[in-house]
């Protein structure tokens, strides 16, 4: 099993584009977006480990009754397989659940409710690179805010709102870098800006995404 627990740095530019598409989405949206790249990491990844036979029984791997067909399917599989390690796979679990909530429900829905934000907190990866994650609270003060955890300062007036939505742009990309890290997935981005997934084996790549470049060119 994985036991790395390192943060990886993902190229400037492919945080750049994460923010950028979660920028000009409802929270729906972001929510929507962020399950779809993760699954579809964990989707490339299952296609390269399961890339003999032929392309009938490949494709009957992620058709609709298939073992690979749903994100819960695919995120159990990477974890049973050894391929992401525990945190990741929690923290992707709680996105699915979020998506879920969020895309089927007619109600309006917001990172900032308060469920959103509770769950938010929870999330491991983020804990690696800010050691107070879920914790982290503000307060008014005489001199400005204060971000504190434990008990407020003597000199906090008030606490103020942290938004969900400010705490899950953080959240993400720290999410996918440890999750391609650990699947080994490359990719890159073309001009536009847009995620250039993967490299697959040759004769898998029709009906697949091309890679934008070879792979000296790959980022992961």
């Amino acid at each position: 099993m994985i036991k790395d627990r390192r943060i990886y740095a993902l190229p400037l530019d492919c945080f750049k584009v994460f923010n950028s598409a979660l920028a000009d989405e409802s929270d729906r949206g972001r929510l929507i977006a962020a399950a779809a790249w993760i699954e579809k990491f964990l989707e490339v990844k299952l296609r390269k480990e399961f890339s003999k036979g032929n392309a009938k029984a490949r494709g009957a791997l992620f058709s609709e009754n298939g073992p690979f067909s749903s994100f819960s399917a695919k995120l159990n599989a990477a974890f049973c397989a050894g391929w992401i390690d525990a945190d990741v796979y929690h923290d992707a679990t709680v996105i699915r659940k979020l998506r879920n909530e969020f895309a089927h429900t007619e109600d309006p829905v917001s990172l900032n409710d308060h469920k959103a934000r509770a769950l938010l907190e929870t999330l491991r990866v983020p804990h690696r690179q800010f050691y107070d994650w879920g914790k982290l609270r503000a307060a008014a003060t005489p001199d400005g805010v204060t971000l504190y955890t434990g008990d407020k300062p003597a000199d906090a007036k008030e606490d103020l709102y942290i938004p969900g939505a400010f705490t899950f742009g953080l959240a993400i990309p720290l999410v996918v870098a440890v999750l391609v890290a650990n699947l080994g997935v490359f990719f890159t981005t073309d001009e536009e800006g847009c995620l250039a997934y993967v490299r697959l084996p040759k004769h898998m790549e029709n009906g697949q995404q091309a890679i934008a470049g070879d792979a000296d060119n790959s980022r992961a």
